[in-house]
């Protein structure tokens, strides 16, 4: 939203001060990723059980806690944890598996899911009195959404919407396949089961199989049509689609033995971020963002994309060659889009643009802290394992 009104009000309410942001040495570094991560805060208040304002979607505050516990991993300020914390176990539902009415999709519960298990990765300190571990909460997300894996139509694949009565139920699409793939995955690795790794794997081949992961490219189009038979695929390319088979790629090298097959994918999808969401290694959301028509859900995107970029070259290290131009870049970029606004750190949308574009909100302050406080990643801990014997998470 390009909203000239609301910057002004901003730039005269909350906002962490404004001063000149950058990547450098490691106190410069975490001093931006601050701000920012302080900017971003403004938009939230203790008061909302967890949730952001309209105009944003349920699942996209599930994104923003999952940024925040990011933040705090890699800079060590713990100051969002309780609230971080506080959000998940408001709404994980009666049946603790985010089967919110507000998860009217399978991507929207299934990215309260990821949150969880970032939480329980990264040890996030419990709300006093808990009685259900981040661990059990993603494993709730898991049983709850894989049990919709749908065989009777194109040989499996999730669909979009959960209610069959909802446009979307027969719309499978590569978000959610891919953020259940993600999960899977990540659970495999936390939990040493082969069960969840399996899935995972079968997960990722049918999507392969359907053409939702072009074989040529690993371009990732997004979504395909069920009532035909899944041969009519969506080519639109998102940036967020790219990136979570990405990290769920990232997490299957480095956690099963078969490096002949996951090899070559982590490989493909780091080209095909740089083919399709890039210009001069600055990231980009190429369906919309030039043309200035990205909707609230999309001026996210970059954030999820980053966010992955990071984790992948810190769990595989060798992708860091292709990895790092593109998010030094997109760092530079991004500040650029900070610094240029008018007085508090307000982060635009286009890290392309060389200054400030007006368009704000939740979205572009997150992707801009996201690829800021990566920064910050190199030598910190990777995410944890469960461990036998004592509890790792709450």
């Amino acid at each position: 939203m390009v909203l000239k009104p609301l910057v002004a009000a901003l730039t005269a309410a909350t906002y962490v001060s404004a001063t000149k942001l950058a990547i450098g040495a490691s106190g410069k570094t975490t001093s931006a990723a601050t701000t920012l991560a302080g900017n971003l805060m403004t938009y939230y208040s203790p008061t909302m059980n967890g949730l952001l304002p309209q105009p944003y979607w349920w699942w996209e505050s599930a994104g923003m806690w999952d940024t925040a516990i990011h933040y705090w991993h890699y800079s060590g300020d713990a100051q969002y944890n309780t609230n971080a914390a506080a959000a998940i176990l408001a709404q994980a539902g009666l049946n603790q598996d985010f089967m919110q009415a507000s998860a009217t999709g399978n991507d929207d519960q299934l990215w309260w899911g990821l949150l969880s298990m970032s939480a329980a990765e990264y040890g996030l300190p419990p709300p006093a009195g808990s009685t259900i571990t981040y661990l059990q909460l993603a494993t709730n997300v898991f049983n709850s959404v894989s049990a919709r894996w749908d065989k009777s139509t194109c040989n499996g694949g999730l669909g979009w919407q959960i209610d069959p009565n909802r446009d979307g139920y027969h719309y499978k699409n590569s978000i959610s396949n891919g953020l259940l793939f993600q999960l899977a995955a990540r659970l495999g690795r936390y939990t040493n089961d082969q069960k969840y790794l399996a899935f995972a794997e079968q997960v990722f081949d049918w999507t392969l199989s359907v053409g939702l992961i072009d074989k040529s490219t690993h371009s990732v189009y997004d979504g395909t049509d069920a009532l035909k038979g899944c041969i009519d695929v969506n080519h639109d390319k998102w940036s967020y689609n790219a990136g979570v088979f990405l990290y769920g790629t990232a997490v299957m090298l480095s956690t099963t033995t078969d490096t002949a097959k996951w090899q070559p994918h982590l490989e493909g999808f780091v080209s095909a971020v740089e083919a399709d969401f890039t210009s001069n290694n600055v990231l980009v959301e190429t369906k919309c963002e030039a043309s200035k028509t990205c909707n609230t859900d999309q001026l996210s995107f970059k954030a999820y994309l980053t966010r992955w970029l990071v984790s992948t070259q810190s769990l595989v290290p060798d992708s860091s060659d292709k990895i790092q131009p593109l998010l030094k870049a997109s760092a530079d970029g991004a500040l650029a889009s900070c610094n240029g606004s008018p007085g508090q750190n307000v982060c635009g949308s286009s890290w392309t643009a060389g200054g400030f574009d007006g368009v704000v909100g939740v979205g572009q302050q997150m992707a801009a802290l996201e690829v800021t406080q990566g920064f910050l990643a190199k030598g910190r801990p990777l995410p944890g394992k469960m461990r036998v014997g004592r509890r790792f998470v709450a």
